[in-house]
C-alpha cells in the first residue's frame, strides 16, 4: 500500500472519532443542562405550590377546615389562565389520594426516600413510552405534594439531534476524507518528484535534481539530495578523470616502451645479421647502449612514483641552506657540460621532511630548468623565511611553458615538447614524481611560465610551531 493511502486510512478514522466524541459531548451536554433546568423548574414550582397549601391550611381555623374539602381549598389560591403541564396531586399519611387534577398516575418510589431533613425528593419515570419528571414533597402536617411533568420531548429532541448530527457528520467525513487525500496527494507530491529524480539518477541521469520548493522535512530531503548528486557528480568525474588519465598513461608507457625497444631490436638485428665497420658497430652499440639507459631510467621513475604513495614520511628537520647546496652539486656536472650557471642563495632556516624525497624533487627541478636553458643562461635557486613557513624558488632564463600546457605538466609522460624531451632522455614522469613527493609532506607549489623568458617554480613549507609540536609529539610516540 502505498503511503499516501496509509496516510489516509490513519487520518480518516482518527478524524472520524475525534468529531464523533465532542459531537456526542456537545448534544449530551446540551441535554443534561436542558433536564437540570427542567428540574430545577419542576421542583420550584411544587416548592411554590406546596408553600402557598400551607399557608392557607394554617390560615384557616379547625372549624373551617372541617367545613371546607381539600378541592375547595386548593382551589382558592391555585388559579391559571390556561392548562398547566403540571400534574398535581395531594396524598394523606395513609396514601389515600385528597386532590388531583390528572388522571394519570405514575409508579415512583419517591415517599420512601423522604425525611424530616430531606422533604423533597424527584424521580425520572419511564412509562407506556413517555418519561416523567415526578417531584414529591412532605407538608408540616405530613400530607404529600406530588407534581408529575411529562418531559418525553426532551428525549424526542436528543434523539433527533443525534440521528440529524449522524447525518451531518456522514457529509462532514466526506468533505473532510475528499480534503485530506487532497491535501496528502499535495503534499505526496514532492516526495513523488523527489523519487523521480532519485529513479532517473540511478539510471544514469546524473545531472537530474530534485526540483522541491518547500521548507519542510521533504524540502530538506530534496536539498540532501541533491548535495549528494552533486557530491557524487563531481567524483563520478574525478573516477572519469582518473579512468582517461590512467588510459593515456598506459598508453603513454607503451609507446615510451615500444619506441626504445624497436630501436634496440632493429640494431640488435643488424650487429647479428651484417659484417658491419667499426664506426658502424660502435654507433650501433651506442644506440642501444643510449636507449638502454632510458629504459632503465623509466624503470626507475616508475618504481619510484610507486613507491611514494605507499611510504611512511621521514619527519627530519633539514637544513635549508647545505639541503640545497647538495641538491646543486649533485647536478654540477650537467650544468658545467652544457655551460649553465646556477645561482644558490638561501636564508638560514630549517624544513621537515625526507631529504631523500625532496632532494629527488629539487634535483628534477634543476634538471628540468636545464633542459630548457641555452648556453650561457643562468638558473637560479633562493630560499627565503616569512615566519610560518619557508620558501624555496627554482628560476631559469630557459623556453618556457605554453599556458595551454601548465595545467597537466604534473600528468605522468605528458611533455611539452615530446621530440626533444625523448632526445635529452626524458619520459615525461619528473613533475609527476615530484608532485606526488609534495602532496605528502603538504608543502604547497605553484608554476609560472612565460614562453622565451623562463619558468619560475615556488614551493612553500610550513614550518610554524604547530607543526613543530605535532612533529615532536609523533616523535615521542614513536620512541615510546
Amino acid at each position: 500500500m502505498k503511503l499516501s493511502w496509509k496516510l489516509f486510512f490513519l487520518t480518516t478514522p482518527i478524524f472520524i472519532l475525534f468529531l464523533t466524541l465532542f459531537g456526542s459531548w456537545v448534544i449530551q451536554d446540551s441535554f443534561q443542562r436542558s433536564l437540570q433546568q427542567e428540574i430545577r423548574r419542576c421542583m420550584a414550582e411544587n416548592q411554590l405550590f406546596q408553600n402557598s397549601y400551607e399557608l392557607t391550611r394554617h390560615s384557616l381555623s379547625q372549624e373551617q377546615l372541617e367545613q371546607i374539602s381539600v378541592e375547595w381549598l386548593i382551589e382558592s389560591f391555585h388559579r391559571h389562565d390556561g392548562q398547566s403541564d403540571l400534574g398535581m396531586r395531594i396524598y394523606n399519611d395513609s396514601g389515600e389520594i385528597l386532590y388531583q387534577d390528572t388522571g394519570v398516575q405514575i409508579p415512583h418510589g419517591i415517599r420512601e426516600l423522604l425525611t424530616e431533613e430531606k422533604n423533597t425528593g424527584y424521580e425520572l419515570v419511564h412509562w407506556n413510552e413517555k418519561t416523567y419528571l415526578v417531584v414529591m414533597g412532605i407538608t408540616s402536617f405530613q400530607q404529600y405534594v406530588e407534581t408529575t411533568a411529562d418531559i418525553t420531548g426532551l428525549f424526542t429532541d436528543r434523539s433527533e439531534m443525534y440521528a440529524r448530527y449522524q447525518i451531518g457528520m456522514l457529509f462532514v467525513c466526506l468533505a473532510a476524507g475528499c480534503l485530506i487525500l487532497i491535501v496528502i496527494f499535495t503534499v505526496m507530491k514532492n516526495v513523488r518528484i523527489l523519487s523521480g529524480a532519485v529513479r532517473r539518477f540511478a539510471g544514469g541521469q546524473y545531472d537530474v535534481r530534485a526540483s522541491v520548493n518547500s521548507h519542510d522535512e521533504i524540502g530538506m530531503l530534496a536539498v540532501d539530495f541533491n548535495w549528494m548528486a552533486d557530491s557524487m557528480s563531481i567524483q563520478m568525474e574525478k573516477l572519469q578523470n582518473e579512468v582517461e588519465r590512467q588510459e593515456e598513461f598506459t598508453s603513454a608507457f607503451a609507446h615510451e616502451l615500444k619506441t626504445p625497444l624497436t630501436s634496440i631490436i632493429g640494431y640488435a638485428d643488424t650487429l647479428r645479421q651484417m659484417d658491419l665497420s667499426k664506426e658502424e658497430t660502435d654507433m650501433c652499440a651506442n644506440y642501444i647502449f643510449y636507449q638502454g639507459k632510458r629504459l632503465q631510467s623509466l624503470s626507475y621513475k616508475l618504481l619510484e612514483m610507486m613507491m611514494v604513495g605507499r611510504q611512511e614520511i621521514a619527519q627530519r628537520e633539514i637544513s635549508v641552506p647545505e639541503f640545497l647546496q647538495e641538491a646543486g652539486k649533485t647536478v654540477e656536472p650537467l650544468l658545467k657540460e652544457n655551460d649553465i650557471f646556477l645561482e644558490i642563495k638561501a636564508e638560514k632556516g630549517v624544513i621537515y621532511g625526507d631529504p631523500d624525497l625532496l632532494s629527488t624533487v629539487f634535483i628534477n627541478f634543476l634538471d628540468n630548468a636545464r633542459k630548457a636553458s641555452e648556453s650561457g643562461r643562468h638558473i637560479r635557486m633562493t630560499g627565503c623565511s616569512n615566519g610560518s613557513g619557508y620558501i624555496i624558488t627554482v628560476e631559469d632564463e630557459g623556453r618556457g611553458i605554453p599556458a595551454e600546457s601548465l595545467s597537466r605538466i604534473t600528468e605522468a609522460f605528458y611533455m611539452v615538447d615530446k621530440s626533444r624531451a625523448r632526445k635529452e632522455g626524458g619520459a615525461g614522469l619528473g613533475l609527476a614524481l615530484c608532485r606526488k613527493i609534495l602532496e605528502m609532506h603538504k608543502a604547497l607549489w605553484k608554476i609560472e611560465s612565460e614562453p622565451g623568458r623562463g619558468t619560475k617554480i615556488t614551493v612553500c613549507f610550513r614550518t610554524d610551531q604547530t607543526v613543530r609540536r605535532q612533529r615532536r609529539k609523533r616523535r615521542g610516540k614513536d620512541v615510546g
